[in-house]
């Protein structure tokens, strides 16, 4: 059997230069280049290489794992979002199409709602080949609300003949914003159980420069407002204040917008000696800071389907996060973690208090995400590819 060509379109891709972007992406499709011809065009903003314009005149092109891939520059108005997938489109077209002589792709997949699917829908009608479109959060749960996207993301989701959501909560989302619900499919994010294992707790901590006995609350990702990290701060305080527990560390692994005001924060509230910031961390080392904590937060308002949830999961560390999106289908409650509301410091607290006392059995909580490897996520995207493909092909139009 012939291995079905793919092209993957999206905007959020590692590179040597971002190589912290987009990782979940890189796993999917590594994985699926196991089955699959893939190859990647990942379109950078124009407007962000301004300062690096050989980037912009020699697009990068890197080969990793059998993927092939480019970033090349589009084009538009960098505050005007509702132009943003025109502009995606018009810069693209010239790529794909010197693309396509050398690799007569079969099928496009767009991983992310706007700008990436709706241009990738354009691209794929004059390619005349299937779209399968690849949703995964803030894309559909928040983007739809700026000005002139929404009519935009939901005629590019009624043109894809799979769209493929990351948690059953995002994919009531996608069709309520007008997606066929029998082309809406869900399928979880994965995890590298190599990588992310259980560890020795001391010999971790011994390998990331901190060696000492205390409990430590763990935080890795951007420090932005959606993903609730100014919320941790809050339930830290009470945790130290208000809780009887002195002792408790928060190390903040990432960077973001809120990350000065945080700091800031933490100063006011006499918090510096028991709230690390330890910056952005090269992605090979974050198995070492996720095993050389005990509790696992995620505060966020709002998520998909977060892996950082499975990757704390598979290194043998309970979870303490939000009630919110896809986290309650990666979370039993009690069982691998506990679950507040969003927003609520107090509950957050008092949560993390409970997992800080309790024995966990990090076998057991590893046993809860094995069955989410990214070469089972793989296979699940070529069973559709070749589903996709069939019905194209019956219907006379491939």
């Amino acid at each position: 059997m012939t291995r079905p060509r793919v092209l993957v379109f999206t905007n959020l891709y590692p590179s040597t230069i971002e190589p912290t972007l987009g990782i979940y992406n890189k796993s999917t499709f590594e994985a699926l280049a196991r089955y699959c011809d893939v190859r990647v065009v990942a379109p950078i903003r124009a407007w962000a290489r301004w300062k690096k314009p050989g980037l912009i005149l020699n697009p990068v092109r890197e080969r990793e794992a059998g993927v092939e891939s480019i970033f090349p520059p589009y084009w538009s108005i960098p505050t005007a979002w509702s132009l943003h997938a025109a502009g995606m489109y018009l810069s693209m077209r010239p790529w794909i199409r010197e693309l396509r002589r050398d690799f007569p792709f079969d099928v496009i997949i767009g991983a992310w709602a706007y700008p990436d699917a709706v241009a990738a829908s354009l691209l794929a009608r004059e390619a005349k080949v299937p779209l399968i479109t690849a949703v995964l959060g803030s894309d559909v749960n928040e983007f739809p609300d700026l000005f002139g996207l929404r009519p935009q993301i939901r005629w590019g989701l009624q043109r894809a003949q799979r769209v493929l959501a990351v948690s059953r909560a995002i994919a009531d989302r996608v069709v309520e914003l007008g997606a066929p619900r029998e082309r809406v499919l869900v399928q979880h994010n994965g995890v590298d159980g190599a990588r992310f294992h259980i560890r020795d707790r001391a010999e971790a901590r011994k390998s990331v420069g901190i060696e000492h006995d205390r409990p430590v609350i763990g935080y890795v990702g951007n420090i932005r407002p959606v993903k609730g990290s100014d919320v941790l701060i809050e339930a830290m305080d009470h945790l130290v204040k208000k809780l009887g527990n002195p002792s408790a560390e928060l190390w903040i692994v990432g960077s973001g917008e809120i990350e000065a005001p945080l700091r800031a924060r933490v100063t006011a509230l006499g918090l510096d000696s028991r709230v690390r910031f330890l910056g952005r961390q090269p992605h090979e080392a974050i198995p070492r800071w996720m095993s050389a904590i005990d509790v696992f937060c995620l505060p966020s308002r709002n998520e998909g389907c977060p892996n950082v949830i499975l990757e704390a999961l598979a290194s043998g560390k309970p979870v303490v996060a939000s009630r919110v999106g896809g986290i309650p289908e990666l979370l039993t409650d009690g069982d691998n973690g506990y679950l507040v509301p969003a927003e609520d410091p107090a509950a957050l607290a008092q949560a993390l208090s409970r997992a800080l006392d309790r024995t966990w059995d990090p076998g057991a909580l590893r046993s809860t995400v094995t069955f989410l490897s990214w070469d089972a996520v793989a296979l699940t995207y070529q069973k559709i590819l070749g589903e996709v493909l069939d019905e194209w092909r019956r219907e006379g139009r491939g």
